[in-house]
Formats: structure tokens, sequence, C-alpha cells
């Protein structure tokens, strides 16, 4: 039996305790007590997680290099990586909940060593850095996992819509608010106070939650962790396009938001600008057009926001203090960015169905090539901005985005993709 026979053949067997009277028996919608609250603790763990764009500010006003910021944020990749790999093994045997609350806690830690680099040094802000990236990676990896496990597939698009949008929010606010506590209540510190507070309310409405959907009725916990066979199953077959392209564009927006203040710094503009601007168009897009992305050729699709996205970034280089064109490349970046993860994931899921290879994994090993992007690149631009200028960056960025326009035009296109494969993913 070849490899992929064999990943077909553990897929189906995973997928053998769903039926069809158990996902009749999922809700159609989830109550507003526990919703909402999911909601809100996406909002404030992905403000946690926001808050590293305010690390060039908060390793600056302590007396250390503003560039540093990108070796402290890629600290955390390996951190991201491990807890991505272990993430639904864990699940498997403790439940969603109860690690989202757990994540929601570690995050509070990294928080407060953020707050107390002043006194604590560039010790505590790499703590800090690998205690976000394994909390981050935790609940991003499980979050739409609990929704999809608690809802009929109908009903799913729209919940993970809905949470995709409040983790941009959460994100996109991150810097704005951050700034405006900083400037009124004493400093970056304090920021990051206000934040370690947000994440300990998280952890206590993740448990909140489970206690409310404790007598619902959910899909068992099964096919959500990874295996070395599986992950390898996906890297090599044409699966591997879209991690690729999706770890590439992270690292442009990983670069932009992590040195933003550098960059408005350097053109006499404010950062909360480009921040403002890419979460009201961003949220706005995937509320908007979310439920259309199965409809339409992907790769075309993918294709457009890269173009998209590479026109934003020229904006940004030619840019020499216009705050009018500064709020345009925003725009044309954000909305190039901002509907790639949606679009490539669907992609990286239609091609695993069409394998026969396990959609759950290959929609995790798409997360987990988003992390490397996201978590790895700000060093080697922070390194470059150190050594040249963020002008140079920009051109590496603007760079990572004409190889993904290279790398989309090469994939055939398909006029129609099939949805079928995303309704058998339990």
């Amino acid at each position: 039996m070849d490899n992929i026979t064999r990943e077909k053949t553990e897929t189906l067997s995973t997928l053998k305790p769903v039926t069809a009277d158990t996902t009749q028996s999922l809700l159609d919608r989830l109550p507003a007590s526990v919703f909402a609250p999911y909601l809100v603790t996406a909002v404030a763990l992905a403000m946690a997680y926001g808050s590293s764009f305010l690390l060039a500010d908060s390793l600056r006003s302590a007396g250390f290099q503003a560039s540093t910021a990108g070796a402290v944020v890629s600290t955390g990749t390996v951190a991201t990586l491990i807890g991505s790999l272990f993430a639904g093994r864990l699940a498997e045997r403790t439940g969603i909940l109860p690690l989202v609350a757990v994540s929601a806690l570690v995050m509070a830690a990294a928080m407060g060593c953020f707050a107390l680099i002043g006194t604590g040094g560039l010790l505590l802000a790499y703590a800090g850095g690998l205690l976000l990236g394994l909390g981050w990676a935790i609940f991003y990896m499980l979050a739409p996992i609990q929704l999809i496990h608690c809802l009929k597939p109908s009903a799913r698009l729209e919940a993970l819509t809905l949470l995709s949008g409040s983790q941009m929010v959460g994100v996109g606010g991150s810097a704005p608010l951050g700034h405006l506590i900083a400037d009124h209540l004493g400093g970056p510190s304090t920021a990051y106070a206000f934040y370690a507070v947000f994440c300990a309310m998280a952890a206590a409405f993740a448990i909140l939650i489970q206690r409310r959907l404790r007598d619902q009725p959910q899909l068992p916990m099964v096919a959500v962790a990874l295996s070395v066979r599986a992950t390898l199953s996906i890297l090599r077959a044409k699966t591997v396009l879209p991690v690729i392209m999706m770890s590439l564009a992270a690292c442009t927006f990983a670069g932009l938001s992590t040195f933003q203040s550098l960059y408005a710094g350097s053109r006499g503009l404010t950062p909360d600008i480009f921040f403002l601007t890419f979460t009201v168009t961003t949220v706005a897009l995937r509320f908007s057009v979310a439920s259309m992305i199965g409809k339409l050729p992907l790769e075309r699709l993918a294709l457009a926001l890269f173009v998209t996205t590479l026109i934003g970034i020229g904006f940004l280089v030619v840019n020499a203090g216009s705050p009018v064109l500064y709020v345009l490349a925003t725009v044309f970046f954000a909305t190039g960015y901002g509907l790639t993860y949606s679009t490539l994931n669907a992609m990286v899921v239609n091609l695993a169905g069409e394998r026969g290879l396990s959609i759950p994994v290959a929609s995790q090993v798409f997360t987990l090539g988003h992390f490397v992007g996201a978590f790895g690149f700000p060093f080697f631009a922070g390194s470059l901005i150190a050594a040249y200028s963020f002008d140079a960056a920009l051109m590496v960025m603007a760079g990572l985005v004409v190889t993904n326009i290279a790398i989309a035009s090469r994939i055939p296109w398909r006029p129609r993709m099939e949805t079928e494969t995303i309704s058998r993913f339990p």
C-alpha cells in the first residue's frame, strides 16, 4: 500500500464516528450566552497577540534598540511550532476550551513579561516572546475547531467568519489602544498590564463557556492530532503550494506590522493610520465577501490578491509623507492580504480532499506555514533594518509578493472549485 492510499485509509477510519445522525444533532446557531463570550475571548487574545506591534516603542522607551523587537517576536517561532504540533493531540485528551483557558493564562504571563522590560531587561522580553508564541499557537489552532465541532456544516461559515473578524478587530485595534493607554496612563508597560488583565478575563470566559456547552451536542474529538506521516503527505503533494504562499504572505504582514512605527516615523506620519485603516478594511471585507470565497476560482483570486498587495507595498515605498497616500497604500495592502488567508486555506483544503489526504491535517499544516512567516520574518527584517533601513526591508517584502505572484501564476486555473470535500470535514 503506497503512502497516499494508506493516508486516505487512515483519514476515512478516523472520520467513521461522525455519522449523519451525529451531524444532524448539532446546533444551527450557538446561543448568544456562549457565542458572545467566545468572540470576546477571541478579541482579547488577538489584542494580546497584536500587542507585539508595540514592542518597538516599548524597547526604545526602556533604552534598547527598537529593531530588537524583530528578534524578540521571532523567538516565539519555536514555541509556536511546538504548541501547534501538540495542540491537537492535547485537545483529544482534555477538550479544546480547557486548553484555550491555559493559552490565555500563558499569554497573560507574556504580557506581564513585556510590562516589566524596563526593570527586568531583555531577558524578560525574550521570555515574553516565547510565551506569546506558545499561547497564541494553541488558541489559533483550536478556536475554529471548537466551532466546527458544535455547529452543523451549514452554520459554520457564518460562525467562522465572525471569529475571523473578531480576531482581526483585536489584532488591528491593539496598537491604537495601546498607544492611547501609553500616552495617557503611564507608558507602554501600563498598556501591557491592561492586556494581561484582558487575557485573564479571556481565561475566565473559556471556563464559563465550557460549563455552558457541557450539555450541548458536539462531534467527537477525532482527526485533530497531527502526525509525521500525515504532515509529510501534505508537504510532498501539490498542497504545499498554498502553504508556501501563506508563509510568504505572512512575512509581509509581520514585517509591516512589527516595524510600522519606524516606517511612519521616517515619513512624519502616525502608525495608528495604518492599523486603523487596515483593521476597518479587513474586517469589512471578511464580513461582506467571505461567503463568496468558495464560489470563485481560487487560483485567479489568489493571483489578484497578491497583485493588490504588491500595489499597496509599492505605494508605501514611494510615499514621502502623504497621509492620503498612506491610507491608500494601507487599503490596497489590507484588501490583498486581508482575504489571502481564507482564499489559500480554501485552496489547500480542496487540494487535500481531491488527493484523499487528511483535510484537518492540511488545515493545520497551512496554519503552521502562516506561523513560520509571521514569527520568523521579523528577526530577518529587524537585522535588515538595523544594517540598512526600513526601505530595504520594504523591497524584500515586495520581492516576496512577487514570488507569490509567480507561484500563483503557475497553478492551473480551474473555473469552478469543488467544495464537497469541505463538507466532509467534521
